[in-house]
């Protein structure tokens, strides 16, 4: 997270002053109305020290020993301190983070060649569909990856993580289902919550933020239109024009009813608005609420009844770094992405999961971490057993009709 807070209007009576709004003299969003630093970008603490790409020609030529693993991704995945990983893989670790725009990241692999110098692409599950199928990534070959059969059949060959042709071109890092954040004192009512808090309830009416993109606020409208029966949808995450006009209609007639106070384009963006009650409800990322506690509020994020908007960031090998010695480093990385001291770190950092979670809790138990550690790591495996039962959905960054769907939210936008 930035250390300067978002320069922000005190008034958020309109969505047109939201989007108009400037943070240290830079647009919040994007000409097509996507987050300028977009998801889990703008998480700052998981990479002390790497280099963020805001525009791809800030990639570093990097020149590694053959013993260092070269990775491009998220920060979301990133650690603060990769030293527990580099134990256990062998390896040095030259992480170097990119803008969560998928479009950004198509344009390193495919136009700026980055597979001659990284050796593991971290990204949002998905991308696979188009890179993948084009040649760009690798097929993993999970009999090289420790850890590979630890890990639920169903979360490694999710279709995240898969192309369309079957092959298996990600191996699931990262996870999480997320909801919403609440005060209970003001909602008052028991989980599991409905998504009809965010969109339609007299409990929270003027009184609610969305994220300012159609990537989880459209999906969450779609799973409580489908699930509530108040709308034919076959899946939320990838809806067709038709669809995608049904749930911007619904809306729309809730903006204008007054259900929502504000957009919200940055994590901080998000935490203030909650920590100043100027919303009580937000669909927001679960890292932001440990923040909100941190700060001594009493705000959780919600178990829901209609299921949560579930994503994975996902490790890509390009197909440079597939043969030779660059595959063994490859192999090692991947399984250190698997083991114990990864999935350890990351659900004290995030209360984020990895594909083998469970490996994190023995690392725990063995190297002796703090109680509240190991506690830590066990409720968040148990959380993410429990959402991720929940039919409903997985986060899709290359829908069909991605331009639709993109031209239905900017009609909302500017509604």
């Amino acid at each position: 997270m930035p250390d300067a807070s978002p320069q922000r209007d005190e008034d958020h009576k309109t969505f047109q002053n939201q989007e108009n709004r400037q943070m240290n003299g830079h647009d919040l969003t994007t000409p097509q109305g996507r987050p300028g630093l977009s998801r889990r970008a703008v998480l700052k603490a998981a990479a002390a020290g790497a280099a963020v790409l805001t525009t791809p020609a800030l990639i570093r030529q990097a020149h590694a020993a053959a013993s260092t693993v070269r990775i491009m991704g998220v920060e979301t995945a990133a650690l603060n301190d990769w030293s527990s990983f580099e134990k256990e893989t062998g390896l040095k670790v030259e992480f170097t983070g990119i803008n969560s725009d998928p479009g950004i990241f198509r344009q390193e692999v495919v136009a700026n060649a980055a597979g001659e110098r990284i050796d593991i692409f971290l990204m949002d599950g998905g991308i696979e569909d188009e890179l993948g199928a084009k040649g760009f990534f690798a097929p993993i070959d999970p009999a090289k990856v420790k850890g590979w059969s630890e890990a639920p059949a169903a979360v490694m060959n999710s279709p995240l993580a898969q192309g369309p042709d079957g092959k298996q071109y990600g191996m699931p890092v990262v996870m999480n289902a997320d909801s919403f954040a609440y005060y209970p004192e003001v909602i008052g009512e028991e989980e599991p919550l409905s998504y009809a808090l965010l969109f339609e309830s007299d409990k929270t009416l003027g009184k609610v933020a969305l994220e300012n993109t159609w990537l989880t606020s459209l999906p969450m409208a779609a799973t409580y239109l489908k699930v509530a029966g108040k709308q034919a949808i076959g899946d939320p995450s990838n809806m067709t024009p038709e669809e995608a006009k049904a749930v911007v209609d619904f809306l729309i007639a809730r903006k204008k009813a007054g259900q929502f106070r504000a957009l919200w384009s940055t994590f901080e963006e998000s935490i203030d608005l909650m920590a100043r009650k100027e919303v009580v409800a937000i669909n927001c990322w679960e890292p932001a609420v440990k923040e909100l506690r941190k700060q001594g509020k009493d705000v959780r994020y919600a178990f829901t009844k209609e299921g949560y908007n579930k994503w994975m960031i996902c490790a890509y090998v390009p197909k440079e770094a597939a043969t030779g010695g660059r595959a063994e480093v490859v192999a090692k990385a991947l399984s250190g992405f698997l083991g114990g001291a990864y999935a350890a770190q990351i659900a004290v950092l995030r209360g984020y999961a990895t594909a083998n979670a469970k490996a994190g809790l023995a690392y725990a138990e063995a190297q002796k971490m703090s109680a509240e550690d190991i506690e830590s790591i066990k409720a968040n495996i148990a959380k993410i057993e429990k959402k991720f039962a929940a039919p409903l959905f997985w986060q899709n960054a290359a829908p069909t009709n991605l331009q639709a769907i993109e031209a239905e939210w900017e009609r909302f936008r500017q509604a």
